[in-house]
């Protein structure tokens, strides 16, 4: 209780939260499992989960994610597969994507469940349709990146079946691998791991693209691809419509990160960068609704610049300018409470192609007389 007479002095907090950038990204894995019991399921480490699990795709995926030597807190969704003696049956497949998709809406209330919200997402070994659409939702939803596996094998088949998907969240990869203890595998959970491992780095990692990186795990390539450095090739002419291979190129390397049909983002690489500062402002700025403006407004549009001279300064982005417009900011938005800030920000670009022109000339001739 303050003093009836003399100096009183009160402090608040009157900054925002600080811009910290989150670097805990858990990887999520839906599927099934005959030991847990149906539901969310949280483990510090790859080895803590695999004590706990039993058979089904979550432990086959589980082994990848080992085999890779990466360390990551895990999330699983687990359902319970349906079998019968025709395990192969359609009815099964059907009810069993359906099991799935509903273990990925469970993903929603992770983090009042757990306390953690996962950033990368597998459901390895179901391809259904509606599998991808729940993947993509559930990306979008946590701001994340899921990877998805085709069944078609050949150029034209993959050609075919990318016109149905439209995604700038997705890791689509079709290629089977061998992993270190020789059993083949998709590739997904491969490439997962490496875009984990390579955010993981450093604070600002996940401005860095897993392209063109070496794959730990995996001692060869079921479904090998053409590459021809300098020409049209199968692996170019792949990677530009969306799809992530694994090429023999100096070691066994991820080639990709494109994305697919979708006219926002060309790259994973630039969504990743900019759902990061959107996850980060979002909990930065969470404290100044219902303060008073003259109070906080400043403040907010001082901290934002400071954030972004941070990405700036560690090569996240190129350039930015924050602004308010008058244009969009009426006295009537103003006087409901509504502030509109914009944003003006270029990401670091990666080199996606080197040009070398080689001229062959004669015009050093004469140095061969002069040497004499």
């Amino acid at each position: 209780m303050s003093a009836k007479y003399g100096v009183n002095i009160e402090l608040y907090n009157g900054s925002n939260n600080p811009y910290k950038i989150n670097n805990e990204r858990p990887i999520a894995i839906i599927g099934d499992d005959d030991k847990l019991a149906q539901g969310l399921h949280l483990y510090n480490d790859i080895l803590e989960a695999l004590k706990q699990v039993g058979k089904g795709s979550i432990k086959d995926t589980l082994e990848d994610l080992k085999a890779t030597g990466l360390h990551s807190q895990i999330v699983l969704s687990v359902f319970k597969k349906q079998e019968d003696q025709d395990d192969e049956s359609d009815e099964n497949e059907t009810q069993n994507n359906k099991f799935c998709t509903n273990a990925i809406d469970e993903l929603k209330k992770c983090e009042a469940t757990l306390g953690v919200k996962p950033k990368f997402f597998l459901a390895v070994g179901y391809n259904d349709n509606g599998v991808h659409e729940k993947l993509k939702q559930i990306a979008a939803y946590l701001r994340g990146v899921y990877a998805i596996e085709l069944n078609e094998q050949s150029e034209s088949q993959i050609n075919l079946k990318l016109q149905t998907y439209s995604t700038k969240t997705a890791i689509i990869t079709y290629q089977k691998v061998i992993r270190v203890d020789k059993a083949v595998r998709p590739a997904s959970a491969f490439i997962i791991a490496l875009y984990a491992k390579t955010m993981s780095e450093t604070e600002y990692g996940f401005s860095q693209s897993f392209s063109n990186r070496v794959i730990d795990g995996i001692i060869g390539i079921q479904d090998k691809v053409e590459l021809i450095q300098g020409e049209d090739c199968e692996a170019d002419r792949l990677r530009d419509k969306g799809v992530t291979l694994i090429i023999a190129n100096d070691g066994l390397r991820a080639w990709g990160g494109e994305t697919c049909n979708d006219d926002l983002f060309s790259s994973i690489h630039t969504y990743v960068i900019f759902y990061t500062a959107i996850d980060t402002i979002f909990k930065a700025q969470a404290r100044a609704i219902d303060k008073r403006m003259r109070d906080v407004l400043k403040n907010v549009v001082d901290s934002l610049e400071a954030f972004y001279l941070r990405l700036q300064n560690n090569n996240v982005v190129v350039g930015f300018e924050i602004t308010i417009p008058k244009e969009l900011n009426s006295n009537e938005t103003i006087s409901e409470g509504i502030v509109y800030i914009r944003h003006n920000v270029q990401e670091m670009p990666l080199i996606k192609r080197i040009v070398n022109r080689i001229y062959r000339v004669t015009d050093y001739s004469q140095k061969l007389i002069q040497e004499l």
